[in-house]
């Protein structure tokens, strides 16, 4: 069986370079969007709208373009964020990231080429147990293929968003990828991979930034959130157990948390794509706030009533009950592995230095919210009426601690 090799995927096509000057500067009118019906993409998408007059053109994996406008309203609305009076700005266009040339027409690919002004590139295939070959396609070739459009009839700035989990400068051409076998590695992978893509695409002269978002939670007033995330997936088996795992307290080396609530994320990307590049065009978005994973636990178990039982206890009652619940334990089940290096702190990502991210934000009025009870809270609310957490105290067949 053939493994793509990462190292060799990581060269764009010596024929992608920008045709003539990049687009002048000055706002957006015309804006290509990719991942608009993903989480961060949709409220990436939101934010287009509201701090601009940009049409958005929104790349969507759809039959048509009236599936793909059907997808976007029903990912926006998801979210809380969907607004008939800026839908006429939201221009659908059916594609597909896996496909050459985007799976557009020779005349859509033409009319985008023309037409559009600057590219925020946020779509990806995400598998948190997939191997890199098994997302390559969308998450290497989708985004050469991006790029290939952005350098088209002019270059057209590029916003890619990857991860913080990425180690590295992109700019190191000798660095190795990211080392295979950890849950999510085969996106990081790719994520690494498609920088040093975008990283070239730059050294070409094609206007260039890269943003390394940490872990993204939650709207932090209305708490809307994907349901898809590991954390909030423990969350919920306490609160479905009726259990919860001691973990040490921070002065004693416990593991904590940090997440960054999506309205500032992408707000901060809209603000910062729409600035000069410079030479340094990485930037990271964290929150300088941690949570220890003990207060998270407490904040839960305070709502729930929850009993405590030892790490490697809970650990085995989760997997015993992955299939109650009408399943839905099943995904945490699954994750067992990931919790386990939750609960003792380990599989941590690089430390991320957003100084540069901190000047081009100072003056701006975009912070990012402390992670504190308040917030949490904010979230545990939207996840109860979203049911995706059972509404407390009706709260029935529960594990019974003293079986601990």
């Amino acid at each position: 069986m053939h493994h793509p090799d990462p190292t060799t995927d990581a060269v764009l096509d010596p024929g992608i370079v920008p045709d003539g000057t990049a687009s002048a500067a000055g706002p957006a009118r015309h804006v290509l969007l990719t991942g608009a019906t993903g989480f961060l993409g949709a409220f990436l998408l939101r934010e287009l709208l509201d701090r601009a007059d940009a049409d958005v053109w929104c790349l969507v994996r759809a039959d048509s373009d009236h599936h793909a406008a059907s997808r976007l309203r029903e990912a926006m609305r998801r979210y809380l964020i969907w607004d008939d009076r800026s839908a006429g700005r939201v221009i659908p266009v059916a594609g597909d990231l896996t496909a050459p040339d985007l799976g557009l027409t020779p005349a859509r690919w033409a009319e985008l080429a023309e037409r559009i002004d600057a590219v925020q590139h946020a779509g990806a295939q995400v598998g948190h147990a997939a191997p890199y070959a098994a997302l390559r396609a969308a998450n290497v070739y989708g985004t050469q293929e991006i790029i290939r459009l952005a350098c088209e009839r002019r270059g057209k700035p590029l916003s890619f968003i990857s991860t913080a989990a990425v180690p590295g400068d992109p700019a190191d051409r000798t660095a190795a990828p990211p080392p295979p076998g950890r849950p999510g590695g085969g996106y990081v992978t790719g994520k690494w991979v498609a920088e040093r893509l975008v990283r070239q695409a730059g050294d070409r002269g094609l206007p260039v930034r890269i943003h390394r978002p940490g872990r993204i939670s939650g709207h932090s007033v209305t708490g809307a959130c994907q349901l898809d995330d590991g954390i909030w997936h423990f969350v919920r088996a306490i609160a479905l157990l009726g259990l919860a795992p001691v973990v040490a307290a921070p002065d004693g080396g416990g593991p904590a948390v940090s997440f960054s609530p999506v309205d500032y994320v992408a707000r901060a990307i809209v603000h910062m794509s729409a600035q000069d590049t410079g030479p340094a065009p990485l930037r990271y978005l964290v929150n300088h706030s941690r949570m220890p994973l003990s207060d998270l636990i407490g904040h839960v178990a305070k709502r729930y009533a929850v009993s405590y039982v030892s790490r490697d206890t809970w650990l085995e009652r989760l997997w015993q009950a992955r299939h109650r619940y009408d399943g839905a334990l099943l995904k945490a089940g699954v994750l067992v592995k990931y919790y386990r290096a939750l609960l003792t702190g380990t599989g941590r990502p690089p430390t991320a230095d957003d100084r540069d991210t901190v000047r081009d934000l100072a003056g701006t009025g975009i912070t990012c919210p402390p992670l504190d009870g308040a917030l949490i809270g904010v979230y545990l609310d939207y996840f109860q009426s979203a049911g995706f957490l059972p509404v407390p105290p009706t709260h029935l067949n529960r594990e019974s601690p003293a079986r601990g």
